[in-house]
């Protein structure tokens, strides 16, 4: 497969994770329990996350990248960090706000290494 298919995936992973986690974290901020949200914010986000996990390998290998450049242990990293946050989400709602300013800022730094760090070498 070309790998514009693969970045078209990935990039769908991202603004799915960013919609599951912004309908957990306004379910949060709006103290609501409804369950219909919770679940479809968790399986969006969860969906997500697979997407941009085996897109970014595959762009990885077709572009060939080396798995240990430092741009690319840092998406990595990002990506754990993102794939636990939704467990504070959901048991800790008192922190939604911080949370919420906290998954961009990690949203830019990724989107940084990318397009500041990886093209710059």
């Amino acid at each position: 497969m070309p790998p514009y298919i693969y970045q078209i995936l990935h990039v769908t992973g991202i603004i799915m994770l960013f919609m599951g986690y912004g309908a957990l974290l306004a379910r949060s901020l709006a103290n609501s329990d409804n369950a219909a949200v919770r679940k479809l914010g968790s399986i969006t986000s969860g969906i997500g996350l697979l997407l941009i996990l085996i897109a970014g390998f595959a762009m990885i290998s077709k572009l060939g990248h080396s798995f240990t450049e430092p741009w690319l242990i840092v998406k990595m990293v990002i990506w754990l960090a993102l794939g636990g946050v939704i467990v504070l989400i959901n048991r800790k709602p008192a922190l939604a706000k911080p949370l919420w300013w906290s998954i961009l800022g990690l949203g830019i730094l990724a989107a940084a290494m990318v397009y500041f760090v990886r093209f710059q070498g």
